[in-house]
């Protein structure tokens, strides 16, 4: 993990240093230089060159793992720097003036990640102290923390979506749920929901949709409750795993959740009625290979549920979803809201769903209790709310 994350900060100095600046791959990055006073004209240039070849020297200092946490004090302070210079003269230049300081502290909470893992005797990092001495825990260690609060609220459209809904003895769900959750049960049964969903311009709330992103998830959550100190009862979905064919979500979705992300391939194809999602994992644990006849069908034969209207209530996205941040024993709450959300029963033939293969699921046969489905959902996840245990 450590290696991955001083790789990518590396390839993140080298592309700005080499491509954008020392090429003048990007004219935009000149244009900046050259609007702070005193550095138009050749004089912009040649400032934009001395920081092309200082970003290079970043990059082999970051792979060179010398010195590491003096190397993340320099890279602190140099974009930063640049950021502040930016925003005061350059901002009309400036693809998203709002999101240019969070998207640069989630970087610099990476490159603190990848330079604090290095310490000897650690093949991770841990945080497990901050809640009892913050004086000794480094500040972007708590903001790495904070970070993976789902700090940013987001909106996205969810093009296809399929739902389906697994019965697993309860007792083998409650062992998979963190403090401060309690699982949403009918008879002995709690439920697991795997979501597949084509996805389209997902953003940060505020930018245009046009700039967003589209991939494609495959999410394993588990339903369940939490109380809060006020007394209120929130239900949501705990969420073990997310399988994204996006390398970019995937890290992205890491550094500010706790959602589980693996990088997947993913193929959906769609035929007449039928939808047919393929996928496949390194670690095998997420491969998948379904066949969703998208007319409506009754529910599965043996389904736990007693009809149609009370299956809805386990059929996918809820009101919030949970995290557990185990540094601080807390729960993060993020809330969402949908709209046109109306899933319709579907009949679903699953030839491999390797998920429940695994050792926390031995001994019980997960039963297909309900597949829906839904198209063309405008959501919105607001940023997450911590709730202390």
């Amino acid at each position: 993990m450590t290696r991955a994350l001083t790789s990518a900060t590396a390839a993140v100095w080298l592309v700005h240093g080499v491509y954008n600046k020392l090429l003048g791959g990007s004219p935009r990055h000149l244009a900046i230089v050259q609007s702070v006073p005193g550095l138009d004209g050749t004089a912009g240039a040649r400032m934009l060159i001395a920081v092309g070849i200082a970003e290079v020297g970043i990059a082999v200092w970051i792979v060179s793992r010398r010195a590491p946490r003096w190397c993340a004090a320099v890279q602190t302070v140099l974009l930063l720097s640049m950021n502040v210079v930016e925003l005061t003269y350059a901002r009309p230049l400036l693809l998203w003036p709002a999101g240019l300081l969070p998207v640069n502290l989630a970087f610099l909470a990476v490159v603190w990640t990848a330079a604090l893992a290095g310490k000897k005797g650690t093949g991770r990092f841990t945080l497990s102290g901050i809640g009892q001495s913050k004086a000794t825990c480094p500040l972007f260690l708590r903001a790495a923390v904070r970070l993976r609060r789902h700090p940013v609220a987001i909106r996205a459209t969810l093009r296809d979506c399929v739902t389906l809904t697994y019965a697993v003895p309860a007792h083998i769900l409650r062992s998979l749920l963190p403090p401060g959750l309690e699982l949403d049960t009918v008879g002995d049964d709690g439920f697991v929901a795997v979501a597949l969903v084509q996805t389209e311009r997902l953003r940060p709330d505020g930018m245009p949709p046009a700039l967003g992103g589209n991939f494609f998830l495959a999410g394993y959550r588990v339903f369940a409750r939490f109380r809060t100190a006020d007394g209120r009862t929130l239900r949501g979905l705990r969420i073990l795993r997310s399988d994204t064919d996006r390398t970019l979500m995937a890290l992205g979705g890491n550094l500010l959740t706790h959602y589980n992300y693996h990088r997947c391939r993913a193929t959906v194809v769609a035929a007449a009625d039928a939808l047919r999602f393929s996928i496949h994992t390194p670690d095998r644990a997420g491969d998948l290979d379904v066949i969703v006849d998208r007319r409506e069908a009754p529910l599965p034969s043996g389904s736990p549920f007693a009809s149609v209207r009370d299956a809805r209530r386990f059929a996918g996205p809820l009101p919030f979803t949970f995290d557990y941040e185990e540094e601080t024993h807390a729960i993060v709450a993020i809330e969402a809201r949908r709209t046109n959300w109306r899933p319709a029963p579907v009949a679903a033939h699953v030839n491999r769903l390797a998920f429940f293969d695994q050792p926390a699921f031995a001994g019980c046969a997960p039963r297909l209790a309900a597949a829906f489905y839904v198209r063309d959902i405008e959501y919105h996840w607001l940023r997450g709310v911590r709730h202390a245990l």
